[in-house]
């Protein structure tokens, strides 16, 4: 189509503006580019180490990742850097020590949290025989103080400088009676110094609701199925233990769900918490109210800068609030998908290969303004438009997931209840490799709209 400019800009106010079609969406490319690749597989993925054992291209793994996700054999040491257990800048002996480090670390954690939680039982107790015996006494039980104070390893701070100082010396490196004595206790002193959760009432509740949601989670995977399943009570300790150590948000509904894939995995229990707490920290504000009120009004932007019919369509429908994406956005498209292909939808997404705070949105960018001033002779943009980094990769895949089905969406539904079904009737039904082709292709889209704007400078 030709281009419909009649003047290189447009300053006169009484200048018709005519916008060429380049400006709108032009949502086919998505229909018709494929950026997918091959999985991360072992060859690939031993050829990013250096010979001390540094993945140095951080960019260039989260790319590969993000462009055909991580073959299975390689995935639970690929994961361990994708969701920070190792630095990708730390070598063989670094990680060695950080898995050591780690384990202490989480032990300690849990220690403590049963210590806190037997204690709390017990004064309970003893209130409650204190209550009982009211009437023919007026002493009151002595308190029990909680065993895993500051002040029980208060003793440990002088063992762990005479330890550091052993430590450091070329011929106690080896000692590992004394090395892992050093872990312990400088794990004992971590697990003392976090924040904890200290109403009673309120981690009881958070307790209750976490042994409802522990025996539901996934139990159609053999690696959940069965009685008395030891990887269920691995669920719920760490569950338990980040609720316990993270007061501000404790836990909320969907946060077994997010956690059984680390789990599964990484079949490591130790392993499976830290990532899945550097995971969560990310995303803390998603299970807030606001946090995802705020994300669901970010997708309607997005929605109505991409198809706004679409979007009216919705409103009329009342569904323009789009709360059906909540669980979308919330567990990563777990239930929208397979399992296998949720487990490679979550580490592409985590890639943040194609963020629009990335290198990868910017190189877009340049390439788009460089095509631009070639394509309009020298004249450049004066100004680009600003770009919203609320719109996240998730984002662009809910609004090709409706983009794509807009047909059926508009024609077959008239009320929330018919949107509501044709949406849940789109479980398992997905085509994943269509799905992130799309969502890629608005990306793309997105960043080139960015750049073309109707005002223009000449340059020399």
């Amino acid at each position: 189509m030709a281009k419909e400019y009649s003047r290189a800009c447009s300053f006169d106010p009484t200048f018709e503006q005519l916008l060429p079609y380049a400006l709108h969406w032009n949502t086919n490319i998505v229909e018709e580019e494929d950026f997918r690749d091959s999985p991360v597989d072992r060859a690939h993925f031993e050829k990013l180490f250096d010979q001390d054992g540094r993945i140095n291209d951080e960019r260039g793994f989260r790319k590969a990742v993000f462009r055909g996700g991580i073959a299975e054999d390689v995935r639970k040491e690929a994961w361990k850097f994708l969701y920070g257990f190792y630095p990708f800048h730390s070598t063989k002996r670094e990680r060695e020590a950080l898995d050591i480090e780690f384990t202490y670390r989480y032990e300690a954690l849990k220690a403590r949290w049963k210590t806190v939680l037997g204690s709390w039982s017990e004064e309970t107790e003893e209130e409650e025989t204190a209550n009982n015996n009211s009437t023919t006494t007026t002493d009151s039980p002595p308190s029990r103080k909680n065993s895993y104070s500051c002040l029980d390893i208060s003793g440990d701070l002088s063992t762990i400088m005479r330890l550091g100082d052993d430590l450091a010396l070329p011929n106690r490196l080896n000692d590992d009676l004394h090395r892992f004595k050093f872990y312990e206790i400088q794990a004992k002193i971590y697990a003392s110094r976090q924040p904890i959760e200290t109403n009673t009432k309120s981690l009881k509740k958070t307790l209750r609701i976490i042994d409802k949601d522990v025996p539901r989670t996934d139990r159609d995977l053999p690696f959940f199925s069965g009685r008395n399943n030891q990887n269920l009570m691995k669920l719920r300790d760490i569950l338990v233990t980040f609720a316990v150590f993270h007061p501000e948000v404790t836990y909320a509904q969907g946060m077994n769900d997010i956690l059984s894939r680390f789990l599964v995995v990484l079949n490591n229990e130790v392993e499976a918490y830290w990532c899945f707490t550097n995971y969560l920290e990310k995303i803390t504000n998603e299970f807030l109210e606001r946090g995802m009120l705020k994300k669901l009004e970010s997708v309607q932007r997005l929605l109505k800068e991409i198809d706004p019919f679409l979007l009216q369509h919705m409103t009329l429908c009342e569904v323009g609030d789009l709360m059906f994406c909540h669980r979308w956005l919330l567990l990563s498209f777990k239930r929208e998908f397979v399992f296998k292909e949720c487990i490679e939808l979550f580490e592409i997404i985590s890639s943040q290969h194609m963020e629009l705070t990335s290198d990868e949105a910017e190189r877009l960018r340049e390439m788009e303004r460089a095509k631009d001033f070639l394509r309009e002779g020298g004249r450049q943009r004066l100004a680009s438009t600003d770009i919203n980094t609320e719109f996240t990769f998730e984002l662009f895949i809910c609004v090709a997931i409706l983009h794509h089905h807009r047909e059926d969406i508009t024609k077959k539904c008239n009320d929330s209840a018919s949107v509501f079904q044709f949406i849940n009737g789109l479980t398992h039904q997905l085509n994943l490799k269509q799905v992130l082709a799309q969502a890629e292709g608005l990306v793309r889209e997105y960043c080139r709209k960015s750049v073309v704007s109707n005002s223009f400078e000449l340059v020399d």
